[in-house]
This record gives structure tokens, C-alpha cells and sequence, in this order.
């Protein structure tokens, strides 16, 4: 059963050097030959176009034949014009360029043809799939010229932004304008909510292009500046608590004024690159209010941003505290192929080709209310094009195993470290203490994954207060310090039963943290981080560097058909990583690895996903785990463990092996009929095989499914 129902290719229009029926159908058919492989048997299969930055949307005036501005250029958009005179290797943050020369005119209605004929080609190439085409609106200078946002509606328009160029404050209000548009033919009345022209303008655009969602990039509807950690509630320095309550409501009243003037499409959002508590003590965005606002909103995906900045932390921290309580249960993970703008493919330019942001971010779980582990159900490729309109082979073969595998393998099961996430709490906090804490507790849950922490499993306050704790037997739990002292008092019963909690949190507030066995406190700001804390739960990670500079590799541990599947980057190859979990020393499936003081050691490539089923104890040697052909009808799968010494060997099968699997010495394995050793125990509790006191090497067999 696959567990992406829906997937979404990006593309910008430069695809589209010629704008006749024939040349639009050409391109539309490609596209969907190119991804069938991934498409087929998704229940949904959309196309989000990068058209321009949104301003095609805030223009129009409802005429077909009227052009518009879109997207032919490679950087910054509302910059100068790089002319004749000019370096060619000029930066694209100086000066911009077209991507060809002579660039086609668009118009409304060339926009409708190239809507319409993807739908007929999609429909075409994957019957009885649910075809869409998307549309996307941005809040920054980027993507297409803007005399809207930077001319005439200046007043829009805060902040920094891009090559200083400032972003869309969505919380604005506009001045009069006596233009023509499709929403407001007698123009724009003074103090006219943005939020309301925006949704009024989309609802009449998306109608007669033929669109049926709206995309809203770059942390449109939630911050002004999405890129940083700072805002209007926090300068740096500071936190105004006085500014909470008049800034939160802004924000909420943008999607409120949004649906009044398009109440039926739906809406997918990008959001920021941050997290649930840096975003609200920043920007008082109150996610939680959004998300049960009846918005019909998809929420914010994993952010690109770790493919630019090689902060997989702020990543992997920031998906899991939006999507641990949401208004629908799905959720997105979207992957970064090509950027259409930058002249920068970031799966050859800046993942070596190396898949670690497909198996990172896929390994992210959550537990909904019913305790029910759920995995990314949307996919978006961002984007199908590079900069210059090309959509070469290559970027299909080589990152669509890693993707299919990924969903083969997607958690099924909480993961060793749960995170407690008070997103409740967060959004709704008041006071300047709660702000500074979300602030810091989430940067210090950033730097502990970046630091090597596997955590990647995230479950809401509200849904764990009504989840059974026999659902975290086998989890170590990490919760900051709880606002609600229900939730301190659940931790501490889970811990008082025999389970670990760990609580992290300002020094000033450590009186919040309960007490007892099994119960642990990390100071925020301190010099430990939660990897640390770690190793009195039996999960111990070590790294010897030999580039002292180098970041430790960035790792996520999950559980799939009753296996653990570990998944890494590791920035520097000449790291060395050993790991010692509770069962022993993690053997990975087609890798050798010495045993040091029980510590399993590895020197992991720049990406890495491996399955383990086995874990040894054993002082020292060099233990192997490959697979094996059959030979046999009884069994769909053998592989051998090799170098074992008077070791202790336990041993987790395939779910549907529970009880059944087999095993034997190397020598009677391979091309002759086994002999089946019987010499282990099967703990029932734990899941897996215990050998005790075993020398040598071993076979193991997974049985055919009857």
C-alpha cells in the first residue's frame, strides 16, 4: 500500500519557449512520460506552476488577451537588467538576466491553454488518476517583475526581504487605486485588507484560468520575514509581550479576510523556516488557531532551506512542531530537485547526488490523537525544470529509487525518542518567560539533532494526554518543561512506571520539572545538549573527528516492519561514528563494522540508509551483515551475520516472521539444504530472537507470505 496518496511536480513556464497548442502539448506530455514511474496509482497527481511571483494574480483585470508579467529570469527579478556592458559573470544577486533571448509573450489566455492542456495530457497518461494544476503566489521579488508590489502598492511591502528588496506584510492594508480589476472594476478602496484583495482577486483568477488550488509561498499568511529569527515580537534582544495580542490577531485576520473573498479553493502553504515557538515568539503566529480555523489549509512542508544553509536541525525540528497536531492528518514532504531561478540544481550542486534529504525528512512520524503512527502523504518536487527550462533525465533516474524506497520504508511504529510538543501551549502563551522559552527550547532541540540526536517522532500535548502509555514501552521521551501541569504529571507517571523522560528548559524554571526515577533535566543554554543525556538510556552515540571544523553527521532512527532503519548525512567522510543502543551494538545490513568496547563503529558515506536487525554484544572483532541468495522455496530472504565471538545476538524479523524465522550455521547455508539450529529464545515483549554464548558465522531466513 503506498503511503504517498498525492504528489505534486513544480514547474516554472520556461518549459514553454513556444506558445502554439502543439509545442504546449509537447511539453505537458513529457512532463508526465518523464515521472509516470513515481505517479502511477497515486490517488492525485498535481502540477504547481510557477507562473510569476502572484503579481499576475494581483493585476488582473479579467481580459484574456491582456499580457503579464512571468517568470524569464535567472535572479532577482526586480533588480537591473544586466545589458551588454556587463560582466557575464556578473552575480545574479547584482544584476538579473533573461534565461533565453527573445522570451514569449504570455498572456491570460496562453496561461488557460497551458492549464487546460495539462489536465488533457495528465488525464491522458494516468487514467482515472485525479488530475490538478496549481497555482502559486509569493511574497518576494524574485520570480517576475512587480509593478504592483514595488510602484505602486509600496506600502505592502516590510522588511529586508532579497537584495533589498522587501517582502508582502500579508497584515497590510492597501491605498486607494482607481485601476481596473477582475475583483474590483471600480478600484481599490483606501485601507482595503490585503488579505481580502488577495483572496477576492484569487477567487475570480483561479476560476477563469481553470486553476484548482492556490499555493502560498514563502511564509505568505505568517511572517514578513520568513527567512529569519526575528520579528516583530523579538528584535534580537528582547521579547514584547505588550505587542502579543494586537500581532497574533493580525496574523489570524489575514486568513479570515483571505476565505471571505475566496472561500471554496483550496490552499497549500510553504511557511517559514523556522519552528511553531520561534515563529510565535517572533511574529505571533498562532498556528494552532490557524489550523482549526476551518481554513482548509494544507500545513507548511519540511523547509528547502537545509539545502542552502546545511542546517538539517532546523529542518528536521521545524517540520515536526508543525505537524504534530493538525487540521486534517495529511502532511507534505517536499524535495528540492532544481530551483527554476538561481542557475543552482541542488541534487547535483549541493547533495552530491546524495539522497539524505529524501531519507531524513521521510523518516519524520507523528502520533495523532487515536496514537496512530502517520507518515508524509504528500509529495512536491520542487522543481521538475532547472533555471534555463531544461528537464534532463538525470534528475528522474537518479533521485526516483531513493524516493520510492523511502515510502517503502516509512516509520510504522513511534521511534526510540518521542518528542511532547506543546504546540497548544506555545501559541497560545502570553507571557515574556513562555516566549523566551519556546525561542530557546526550540533552537536547543535544533542544535541537539545537529549534534547527532535521532529524533524525528513528535506527538502533540493534547494527544498524548489521551494516549495510553503502553504505546511508549520502548520510547525514551523529551518533552520541554510543561506548561500544563497535567502533562508534567503524565511524564512523570510514564517515568515512575519504568520509562525515561527527559525535560529540557531555562535554569530559572527548572522548579516546573518533576522529580523521580527515570526522570532527567538539561539546562537550555548549558554546555550538554540532549544526545548526551541520551546515554543513560542506553542509546550512546560517539563521534571521533578528524577535521575538528566538520559538523558530526545528522542521523533519524525509525521503526519499520519490526526493523530499525537509521538514515544519515554526514558532512565529512573521515568522521567516525559508534553506537552502542540498549540491545547492543546496531549491525547494518551490507556493512562491516569493528566492535570497540561494545561500540559498534562506522566511517559512514556522505549519505547513507540502512536497515538493522541485529545488534551484538561483544567486546571487540569485525562483524558483517550481507545478504544472501536463497536457494530455497521455504524462504524470500537469507542473509548472513559474520565474525561473531562468544557474542550475545539478538535478532528482530520481519513482522509476519514473528515466531517463524530460522536460522543455522554459515556452513550448512548457501546452495545446500540447511541445518537449522534451534539453540535461541524468542522473547515475545521485545520482538526478537536472543543466540547467547554464538561463534562463528550464522544464516538467517525470512519465510515465504502464505
Amino acid at each position: 500500500m503506498k503511503s504517498l496518496k498525492s504528489v505534486t511536480l513544480e514547474m516554472s513556464l520556461k518549459p514553454f519557449r513556444e506558445t502554439g497548442e502543439e509545442y504546449i502539448r509537447w511539453v505537458c506530455r513529457d512532463v508526465f512520460a518523464q515521472w509516470k514511474p513515481l505517479l502511477k496509482g497515486r490517488d492525485q497527481v498535481s502540477v504547481m506552476l510557477w507562473t510569476a511571483d502572484g503579481s499576475e494574480i494581483l493585476d488582473y483585470a479579467g481580459r484574456m488577451e491582456e499580457p503579464f508579467e512571468w517568470g524569464y529570469f535567472l535572479g532577482t527579478a526586480n533588480l537591473p537588467l544586466a545589458g551588454e556592458g556587463d560582466r557575464p559573470d556578473l552575480s545574479l544577486h547584482t544584476k538579473a538576466r533573461h534565461y533565453m533571448e527573445d522570451p514569449p509573450v504570455m498572456t491570460y489566455g496562453i496561461l488557460r491553454d497551458i492549464v487546460r492542456i495539462l489536465k488533457e495530457e495528465g488525464s491522458s497518461a494516468l487514467p482515472g488518476v485525479k488530475i490538478r494544476v496549481g497555482e502559486t503566489f509569493d511574497i518576494g521579488p524574485e520570480f517576475a517583475l512587480s509593478s504592483f508590489k514595488y510602484t505602486r502598492h509600496t506600502e505592502i511591502i516590510s522588511g529586508a526581504g532579497v537584495d533589498r528588496k522587501g517582502f508582502i506584510d500579508s497584515t497590510a492594508r492597501l491605498h486607494a487605486d482607481d485601476r481596473v480589476y477582475a475583483a474590483y472594476p471600480d478600484g481599490i478602496p483606501e485601507g482595503e485588507p490585503f488579505g481580502l484583495f488577495l483572496g477576492r482577486q484569487a477567487d475570480v483568477f483561479l476560476r477563469d484560468m481553470g486553476f484548482d488550488y492556490l499555493w502560498l509561498s514563502n511564509g505568505m499568511g505568517f511572517s514578513s520575514e520568513p527567512w529569519k529569527m526575528t520579528g516583530k515580537i523579538f528584535d534580537g534582544e528582547r521579547f514584547y509581550p505588550e505587542k502579543l495580542e494586537r500581532v497574533r490577531g493580525d496574523v489570524f485576520e489575514f486568513w479570515k479576510y483571505f476565505r471571505q473573498g475566496c472561500p471554496d479553493y483550496p490552499l497549500e502553504t510553504r511557511g517559514t523556516n523556522n519552528s511553531v515557538g520561534i515563529d510565535y515568539a517572533t511574529d505571533g503566529v498562532p498556528l494552532y488557531d490557524i489550523y482549526h480555523g476551518g481554513f482548509d489549509i494544507l500545513p507548511p512542508p519540511n523547509s528547502p532551506w537545509a539545502a542552502l544553509n546545511d542546517n538539517f536541525g532546523l529542518e528536521l525540528m521545524g517540520h515536526m512542531t508543525r505537524i504534530c497536531d493538525l487540521p486534517g492528518g495529511s502532511f507534505l514532504f517536499r524535495f528540492y530537485i532544481h530551483d527554476p531561478w538561481w542557475v543552482n540544481s541542488p541534487w547535483t550542486e549541493r547533495y552530491d547526488s546524495a539522497p539524505h534529504d529524501i531519507y531524513l525528512p521521510m523518516a519524520i512520524s507523528r502520533l495523532d490523537e487515536a496514537g496512530k503512527v502517520c507518515t508524509a502523504d504528500h509529495l512536491n518536487l520542487l522543481s521538475i525544470d532547472n533555471s534555463y527550462g531544461e528537464m534532463p533525465d538525470l534528475f528522474v533516474n537518479e533521485p526516483l529509487p531513493h524516493l520510492l524506497k523511502a515510502e517503502e520504508h516509512v516509520p510504522d511504529a513511534p521511534g526510540p525518542l518521542v518528542w511532547v510538543y506543546p504546540m497548544h501551549e506555545y501559541t497560545t502563551a502570553t507571557r515574556e518567560e513562555v516566549l523566551s522559552e519556546m525561542y530557546f527550547g526550540d533552537r536547543f532541540v535544533c542544535d541537539s539533532i545537529n549534534d547527532g540526536l535521532m529524533l524525528n517522532s513528535v506527538v502533540s500535548t493534547d494527544s498524548f494526554l489521551v494516549h495510553d502509555l503502553s504505546i511508549y514501552k520502548d520510547c525514551v521521551l523529551i518533552s520541554p518543561l510543561p506548561e500544563r501541569p497535567e502533562v508534567g504529571e503524565k511524564l512523570a507517571s510514564f517515568a515512575s512506571s519504568g520509562g525515561r523522560v527527559i525535560f529540557y528548559g531555562s535554569a530559572a524554571r527548572k522548579k516546573l520539572a518533576p522529580a523521580g526515577d527515570g526522570i532527567e533535566f538539561l539546562q537550555v543554554g548549558g554546555e550538554a545538549l540532549l544526545r548526551a543525556a541520551l546515554n543513560r538510556s542506553g542509546w550512546q552515540v560517539k563521534f571521533t573527528k578528524k577535521v575538528s571544523a566538520a559538523k558530526v553527521p545528522t542521523m533519524t532512527l525509525h521503526k519499520h516492519d519490526n526493523a530499525l532503519f537509521l538514515s544519515v548525512y554526514n558532512t565529512n567522510t573521515t568522521t567516525e561514528t559508534m553506537m552502542k543502543f540498549p540491545l547492543g551494538g546496531p549491525v547494518l545490513m551490507g556493512c562491516e563494522t569493528e566492535l570497540r568496547d561494545g561500540f559498534a563503529t562506522y566511517h559512514f558515506a556522505r549519505a547513507e540508509h540502512r536497515e538493522c536487525r541485529v545488534f551484538v554484544e561483544q567486546k571487540e572483532g569485525v562483524i558483517g551483515a550481507r545478504e544472501r541468495t536463497v536457494v530455497n522455496d521455504d524462504y524470500r530472504r537469507r542473509f548472513a551475520i559474520t565474525g561473531l565471538q562468544d557474542a550475545t545476538l539478538r535478532y528482530f524479523p520481519e513482522t509476519d516472521a514473528m515466531g517463524a524465522a530460522r536460522y543455522s550455521d554459515y556452513a550448512t547455508g548457501g546452495d545446500t539444504t540447511p541445518e537449522y539450529l534451534s539453540d535461541w529464545t524468542w522473547v515475545a515483549e521485545g520482538g526478537y530472537y536472543e543466540i547467547r554464548h554464538v561463534t562463528g558465522d550464522l544464516n538467517f531466513y525470512t519465510p515465504k507470505k502464505r
